[in-house]
């Protein structure tokens, strides 16, 4: 089968030629290709075609052969965008590798470039599945594969040579039958403003603070599963595993900064909402503060920007949640403040719910808060009751 020639909704993937020398050469020496595609920095991903378009001829390919790989361009009003490359494997299988030049990321080209590759793979070639695999910590690799329909399979130990070093890798696998869009949510600590904070993504910045909190006497005192001594390892282990939480749609976790301090100002707190999964009607609000933040307003105003996300409708930007939740020990009377403060009530108590790190076993008490249109209504009136029947 041919090298293709696809289009669809102004986006067009066709081989690569000689002419894409100066975008591909831009592409191999960007810092994150150099990182996550380790085959660029030695010049053999991607293969350019021969000038004036044709074909460069494949080692060990012989004539009339059909090509084993396809080094293809995706383009938009003439630019190149993206590079996609499909190996086959002879057993009606395959394996995708892509990137993006750094000024076409995030516009969505690079997915529907892979969806139409994907495409012709699965019905002119006949492919009964396609894989990938990219290093663990790929953030963006990975959120590609899940905008294209495909979740991860797993992580395979040491899987790919980088450098002279083994690297841990996700794989994940598209079959024929398979929708090319995303199969769960994936949640996104969306910008959240108001109250003299600003939430929103963490950062690499923020592990020295984290680590600072956590290991401050209070925070151990009343979150007993942190680890103990706490350390910048640790932290950089709870950032890691957020991402995980965010990309499988179960959690979303925002760093809590001053109002008008920017991305990098210092972290003052974090609010995670956790416990969701596809369908769920509520999820479960869990937060920190630094110790050099308490007492300013600073952990209420981010809890409340947090619930009041969750409880939105989706149609106005929010989470569409019908109800959140919030446990705290009965002792943290710090806490059950910021429950009262942001607008939740006191539902009910978890007698012995947990032993603290000093050996003593707390009630958690329940508080939780309703989407104004989830709110139960009243019963209506029984009109037997309400008006009896004259004898």
């Amino acid at each position: 089968m041919a090298t293709p020639l696809l289009r669809e909704l102004g986006v067009l993937v066709r081989p690569l030629v000689h002419e894409d020398g100066p975008a591909v050469a831009e592409l191999r020496g960007d810092r994150a290709v150099e990182r996550w595609l380790p085959g660029a920095a030695d010049g053999t991903w991607p293969r350019v075609g021969g000038p004036g378009g044709g074909p460069e001829a494949l080692d060990g390919l012989e004539d009339g052969a059909e090509p084993s790989r396809h080094d293809l361009a995706v383009e938009v009003d003439g630019d190149l965008r993206a590079v996609v490359v499909l190996e086959l494997d002879g057993e009606a299988g395959g394996w995708l590798s892509c990137a993006a030049l750094p000024a076409a990321r995030g516009a969505g080209t690079t997915a529907a470039g892979v969806r139409l590759v994907l495409t012709w793979a699965f019905v002119e070639l006949g492919l009964q599945a396609v894989h990938w695999r990219t290093e663990v910590g790929n953030w963006p690799g990975r959120r590609l594969a899940w905008a294209c329909g495909s979740s991860v399979d797993g992580a395979v130990r040491c899987l790919l040579p980088v450098r002279g070093d083994r690297r841990d890798a996700w794989v994940g696998t598209w079959r024929w039958d398979d929708a090319l869009l995303p199969r769960e949510r994936w949640l996104v600590p969306v910008g959240l403003v108001g109250g003299g904070v600003a939430l929103g993504p963490h950062s690499p910045g923020d592990v020295a603070r984290i680590t600072e909190a956590c290991a401050s006497p209070s925070t151990q005192a009343w979150l007993p599963s942190l680890p103990s001594p706490y350390t910048v390892l640790d932290a950089a282990t709870w950032v890691a595993g957020r991402e995980e939480e965010q990309a499988r749609g179960a959690g979303a976790y925002w760093a809590v900064r001053p109002q008008d301090g920017g991305p990098d100002a210092p972290l003052l707190a974090e609010v995670g909402l956790f416990g969701l999964s596809d369908g769920a009607r509520g999820g479960e609000i869990g937060y920190w503060c630094h110790p050099d933040a308490r007492g300013r307003g600073v952990t209420s105003a981010a809890v409340r920007l947090v619930a009041e996300h969750a409880l939105r409708p989706s149609g106005d930007g929010g989470l569409g949640l019908d109800r959140v939740v919030l446990r705290v020990a009965r002792g943290n009377l710090a806490s059950r403040r910021v429950a009262v403060a942001c607008g939740f009530r006191a539902v009910g108590v978890d007698r012995g719910a947990e032993r603290l790190r000093d050996g003593t076993v707390q009630d958690f008490v329940r508080y939780d808060r309703l989407a104004p249109q989830s709110a139960p209504r009243p019963p209506a009136p029984d009109s037997a009751h309400e008006h009896p029947r004259p004898r």
